[in-house]
């Protein structure tokens, strides 16, 4: 008897999103859109910030894979486009995600926590650099502008730190964090320290990304380059590619 044939393992790109009665969603959804046309399996995007949606990415998932009805989605990949593994990525995501069917899951690592994520603003900043003139970033001083957390969560610190430490090491770069919610403030640290790369270490070009931090640089005449949001990058669908190649050979 010849054994039945792998059930396809769809993966599902989950964002905290953005909120306000019109919600900037489009880097989720624009990463599930590119992910789709690489890879064999259906694609979807959800937002902790609209619940909605995971019930509307199953219906799709679903549909997609012939599996309309009751008989569920078998095991997903579940991809958190986050930058830190803290209370939404550990509670609130996979709460929402058994509420909404999705029963068997396989959780990927989290976007800002990958070590290609640090290969990814190192091509990015050697690419800026050279655009003022031939630099290379130990000629700039940057600043790497994160969320941080007015609660105590030190995930998101934790996470900006160790890439602004690798990115020191291997670019000798002058490199400074500043945050949202927390201390240093993104705006002292933008003028105190005449910043002239200023990189977002978000997924998306949501509120905190335009709102608070573009409109913030567009007065700071130091600021020669602004990189609103790093998971805008198009080399964030190849660190989805690996992690998922990763995934499946630790399955296999």
């Amino acid at each position: 008897m010849t054994p039945a044939a792998p059930l396809p393992r769809p993966l599902l790109v989950v964002a905290h999103g953005d909120g306000g009665s019109d919600p900037r969603d489009e880097t989720v959804r624009l990463l599930a859109e590119r992910l789709a046309r690489r890879l064999d399996v259906p694609v979807d995007w959800a937002t902790l910030k609209r619940p909605v949606t995971f019930a509307e990415a199953r219906a799709r998932l679903a549909a997609a894979l012939g599996r309309a009805g009751d008989d569920g989605l078998g095991p997903v990949l579940i991809y958190p486009l986050f930058m830190a593994e803290g209370f939404f990525v550990r509670v609130k995501l996979p709460k929402l995600l058994a509420e909404n069917g999705f029963t068997e899951t396989a959780m990927l690592p989290v976007f800002g926590l990958d070590p290609g994520l640090v290969d990814l603003i190192e091509h990015r900043l050697r690419a800026v650099a050279s655009m003022q003139g031939g630099r290379t970033p130990a000629d700039l001083t940057i600043a790497l502008i994160a969320h941080g957390s007015a609660s105590g969560d030190a995930g998101s610190r934790l996470a900006s730190e160790a890439i602004a430490a690798t990115l020191r090491a291997r670019l000798g770069a002058d490199i400074h964090l500043g945050f949202i919610e927390e201390e240093p403030f993104f705006d002292r640290v933008i003028v105190e320290k005449r910043a002239g790369i200023v990189v977002g270490l978000f997924v998306s070009a949501g509120t905190h990304a335009l709102d608070d931090v573009a409109a913030h640089v567009a007065r700071i005449p130091s600021v020669r380059h602004h990189v609103d949001a790093i998971g805008r990058d198009a080399g964030v669908a190849d660190l989805v590619e690996r992690a998922i190649a990763a995934e499946s050979a630790f399955i296999e």
